[in-house]
């Protein structure tokens, strides 16, 4: 974090092959509540815009593509830093995602990174496999915004959590966040037996209601349904400890989670973010 500014570092990754205007608003919202500062970071697939010619062409294609998505990214934050104030940096790249999400983490090291996601029926999708791959990389916050649906700027956030220790209100920014809550905090447990029932609390001064699921698969399929029924505008997920089974564990929940409409906010490490260390594949 640049002790200067005392700002938080925000990235928000994208292809620009969707409207992004959900998810900057998101990261405009995020970075207003903890004092960020935020980049946009997009990285194209050369196999997406290089024609079957010869080099030369090649490189005129991709420079044509470059310039492109610069006017296109200009068009769309002029907008948006109008409405709200808020300067957003931009910078672009091609090449493979994974290489390049590599490079940038890095190179920059952000306090949160900012993904988009659609409700898609089937995991294995190139979107998902960018957010596994993410959450399996990189150990600060994530924010996981649905394409139709993200955070408004200057708007109170209806909160929630789900299956998270007393490890999230020691997280970075839960404090900050905890104070543009509207009403009670929504806690979801889904437990194997009654043992495991947790205790009602308050947290961080906030009221918290407690929801209690058995665990089976009729409760791993109409959690979605019922989270989107809750006025949860941003749903807490435990991940400051992303290793081995811990790690298993945060895959599990948000595979559960991710085909209800709510903003995800997976908790991370306040300090030392990124560990590269996977041989997960993407596309």
């Amino acid at each position: 974090m640049d002790t200067k500014t005392n700002k938080h570092k925000i990235a928000l990754f994208t292809d620009l092959q969707e409207d992004i205007s959900c998810l900057l608003k998101s990261a405009i919202s995020l970075a207003h509540m903890i004092n960020g500062e935020i980049e946009v970071f997009t990285v194209t697939k050369p196999t997406a815009v290089m024609e079957k010619e010869n080099q030369l062409s090649a490189m005129r294609s991709l420079n044509r593509e470059y310039m492109l998505a610069n006017k296109r990214m200009k068009d769309i934050l002029s907008p948006i830093i109008k409405n709200y104030g808020v300067p957003v940096n931009y910078s672009s790249t091609f090449g493979n995602i994974r290489n390049e999400i590599d490079r940038y983490l890095h190179e920059n090291n952000p306090d949160v990174i900012v993904l988009g996601r659609h409700k898609s029926k089937h995991f294995n999708t190139a979107e998902n496999r960018t957010i596994n791959f993410v959450l399996s990389v990189f150990k600060g916050t994530v924010l996981i915004v649905p394409h139709d649906k993200g955070l408004e700027p200057g708007m109170k956030i209806g909160i929630g959590s789900i299956n998270c220790s007393e490890t999230l209100f020691n997280g970075p920014f839960t404090e900050e966040l905890f104070l543009h809550a509207k009403g009670a905090m929504k806690s979801f447990n889904i437990v194997e037996s009654s043992n495991d029932l947790p205790q009602t609390e308050n947290s961080l001064g906030l009221k918290t209601i407690q929801y209690v699921f058995d665990q089976n698969e009729n409760t791993v399929n109409n959690l979605p349904v019922y989270l989107s029924k809750s006025n949860i505008d941003l749903l807490f997920l435990d991940g400051v400890n992303k290793e081995k089974e811990n790690l298993s564990r945060l895959l599990n929940i948000y595979d559960m989670v991710r085909k209800s409409d709510i903003n995800l906010l997976v908790t991370g490490e306040k300090h030392t973010h990124y560990s590269f260390n996977t041989t997960l594949k993407i596309a």
